[in-house]
């Protein structure tokens, strides 16, 4: 709470005791227009009125004004901030008309954009219900560093886990920030992201969209252009900050798949039932929605939303649900949301926002903590987010206690790994601290990264994790994709050394392709095997293999089948054949009535 000097009591730099006169006689204040726009968007927006309501309340206020003192407030309206002086009619604001004609414009809609029903927006409490619940479910503290290696254990499922709270938590905060559409979150590569910008001593990312669907759109577009470019700042409310999110998820994707990403990986990679990640390939909406639905119902909420839902939810609160000061202007909110002048769509009843401006300049460095273009802010309450030497000292002084946190923690977490003694395991060998906690790495697995064995004097219950029981990160069979000769393409896989990998399958190690790895690789390498063998049993020969199988170019999954079913070699199940397990069994049995 603040104190204006002439008026008392101030909150967020509205004083409270001028705003409740906003409507009083015997004159307007500077609070009068502002209060009536919130006045409409209440009565119009929140609570359903319709444009008839709206052009009631603005006549009735113009006339108030009109008539007051005489004809002294009647006229266009203007604001001399310097002396505090209202001249005209505040109802005659350009900010007010915008309002009433954004509502006008909302009732006009017809036929199918009239009726049709639009994603359900998520509002900021909702999206900080889903967030908590998943933080609670995977805390932060799972996805960074190599603490998630401790909690996933020997399961894929736990790893499953792990990658879809993360990838969730990236997105929804993405898109509650960046109102895109789903293709265009869903279509970021590492390239489109750039770290660790540093001016004004506040640390941001920038995000580049080339192909918004709006600008593309737009009357003369003639391709990307620099206003595509997004400067994301790190936000005081958690839930909805991108800068923390979308970074701690590309971290644990990185440390997942044991490399840093590539300029062309998606960020929002395709991930496979079975935890395969394939970040040539981006995460398709039939695959994100259901994922999306599961996270609503277990959380407990009980709407039902889609991707667009966040579009809805993030513009909605810029326009009008954002603390006072903080709300954006309709030329801001068009150019953040990619909307492009003249484009024909039922814009305001989606997201109760529309331009009424022209697509002037670039806004990226909209969520700076500290505005360039304060006037630019919806409802003009940029008195208190004026940029101020006193604010400039407090963000810098929020970096500096920020960074010297993060140092003081990676302090902390160094002195506590040379802290661990030397221990000895079963069988006289010696484990080191650094073979403890550090890394191995050799010329076969330069990409797994492998967790030490724990172990103390006192014979404590601490989870310990051996390195075997993890999947290997960067070991992974590509796909032979849908085009015909596919069975050729898995043949040169059995013989030719993979670049990733530096082997070729048959000279595969056995724990590549065996225990946790079986689901991700064993499948896949056993029916190249099985190919390459029926290869050469028929003389190695294209012509003669093609004699036998004919159909082979149509379908690897058919050919298969068929060389089985001809070779009498049925696909063998990880506990063995069903005569291997009867035989298992019946021995079994056996010992038992012996033994009784």
């Amino acid at each position: 709470m603040k104190k204006d000097e002439l008026h008392g009591p101030c909150n967020d730099g509205i004083c409270i005791a001028v705003l409740e006169k906003a409507f009083d006689e015997p004159a307007p204040n500077k609070y009068s227009a502002h209060a009536l726009e919130m006045f409409l968007i209440q009565k119009c927006f929140n609570e359903g009125c319709r444009k008839d309501t709206a052009n009631g309340i603005h006549a009735a206020f113009a006339m108030l004004w009109d008539n007051m003192d005489g004809e002294k407030y009647a006229g266009e309206y203007s604001f001399n901030e310097a002396t505090g002086e209202v001249k005209g009619c505040p109802a005659r604001a350009s900010s007010v008309k915008a309002v009433v004609q954004s509502i006008k414009t909302r009732d006009k809609s017809k036929g199918a954009s009239a009726t049709r029903n639009h994603a359900e927006a998520m509002t900021l409490e909702e999206l900080q219900h889903l967030m908590r619940w998943s933080a609670k479910e995977c805390p932060d503290e799972w996805l960074t560093d190599e603490r998630w290696k401790s909690e996933v254990e020997d399961t894929v499922a736990a790893l499953k886990l792990h990658l879809q709270h993360g990838f969730m938590r990236g997105f929804m905060s993405s898109g509650f920030t960046l109102w895109t559409r789903c293709f265009e979150l869903l279509s970021l590569q590492a390239r489109d992201l750039k770290e660790n910008c540093f001016p004004n001593y506040i640390p941001h990312f920038k995000v580049e969209l080339l192909d918004r669907k709006g600008w593309q759109h737009e009357k003369g577009y003639d391709g990307p252009r620099e206003a595509c470019m997004y400067d994301i700042y790190k936000q005081v409310i958690p839930e909805m900050d991108m800068h923390t999110h979308l970074l701690r998820w590309k971290s644990f994707l990185e440390n997942v798949i044991g490399r840093k990403l590539a300029p062309e990986d998606y960020l929002f990679p395709h991930i496979g039932v079975n935890g395969v990640i394939r970040t040539d390939r981006q995460m398709s909406y039939d695959c994100l929605q259901p994922l999306l639905t599961n996270f609503c119902e277990r959380s407990g909420t009980q709407k039902r939303y889609t991707t667009h839902s966040f579009r809805r939810g993030g513009a909605q609160y810029r326009f009008m649900f954002a603390p006072l000061g903080q709300r954006w202007s309709l030329n801001r909110i068009r150019w953040w949301g990619g909307w492009a002048i003249g484009e024909h769509c039922d814009t305001l009843i989606k997201y109760l926002v529309d331009s009424l401006q022209s697509f002037e300049n670039s806004h990226g460095d909209a969520l700076h903590p500290i505005p360039i273009e304060p006037a630019d802010f919806f409802l003009g309450d940029h008195n208190a987010m004026k940029p101020a030497t006193a604010e400039e000292v407090r963000q810098l002084g929020a970096s500096v206690t920020e960074n010297i946190r993060t140092l003081a923690t990676t302090v902390q977490s160094a002195l506590s790994q040379t802290s661990i003694q030397p221990v000895t395991m079963e069988g006289g060998i010696n484990v080191t601290p650094m073979q403890q906690m550090g890394f191995s790495r050799g010329p076969s697995e330069s990409n797994q990264l492998q967790m030490g064995l724990q172990s103390n004097a006192g014979g404590s219950n601490s989870k310990s994790v051996s390195p075997s029981t993890l999947p290997l990160a960067g070991v992974s069979i590509p796909s032979l994709g849908r085009a015909a000769g596919a069975w050729r393409r898995a043949l040169k896989q059995w013989t030719d050394v993979d670049p990733e990998t530096g082997l070729a399958l048959k000279d595969w190690p056995a724990k590549w392709y065996s225990g946790l790895m079986r689901d991700k690789t064993g499948s896949l390498r056993s029916q190249r095997e099985l190919l390459f063998t029926e290869y050469q049993r028929l003389g190695g020969n294209d012509n003669r293999f093609l004699e036998a199988y004919p159909d082979a170019d149509r379908s690897l999954n058919k050919l298969i089948q068929e060389i089985r079913k001809r070779t009498r070699r049925p696909r063998v199940s990880k506990n063995g054949t069903l005569e291997a397990r009867s035989s298992i069994s019946r021995s079994g049995s056996e010992s038992i009535s012996e033994s009784y």
